[in-house]
């Protein structure tokens, strides 16, 4: 999904409904149902603050997203079968999210999580959590 075709928050955040609707997550799992309309809350209520620093803001919103991002990752071709391959409850899975997210960009770019995040606009959820 490229940047400039994005026309706003409720857009962006339409494309994981469509895909954890696809993947039965949304209808077979309640918790995580009620734990992705969650996020989508707080992330349109972010969106559409006016923070005084922008920073903040997008550190916020990549902390949301990072927890977006590992619930597709983890549900992707599972549908019912969701909690028995990963061997966890509902609330285990969404307990799991909350605390992976922090380090989510550290993850995927392969730096260290022994390591304190470098400097930048990827990082700036995990310099949140530390604060």
């Amino acid at each position: 999904m490229l940047a400039e075709k994005i026309a706003g928050a409720e857009e962006y955040l339409a494309h994981f409904q469509t895909e954890l609707e696809k993947q039965g997550v949304l209808r077979f799992f309640p918790k995580l149902n009620a734990f992705y309309h969650r996020l989508a809350k707080e992330f349109l209520t972010i969106f559409h603050s006016k923070e005084e620093n922008l920073f903040v803001q997008w550190g916020n919103l990549l902390a949301i997203d990072a927890q977006l991002q590992i619930l597709m990752e983890i549900s992707n071709n599972r549908k019912e079968g969701l909690l028995d391959d990963l061997g966890m409850s509902e609330e285990e899975v969404i307990e799991m999210i909350e605390n992976d997210h922090k380090y989510f960009y550290r993850e995927i770019t392969g730096a260290k999580l022994t390591q304190k995040p470098k400097m930048g606009l990827i990082y700036l959820s995990e310099h949140l959590a530390e604060s």
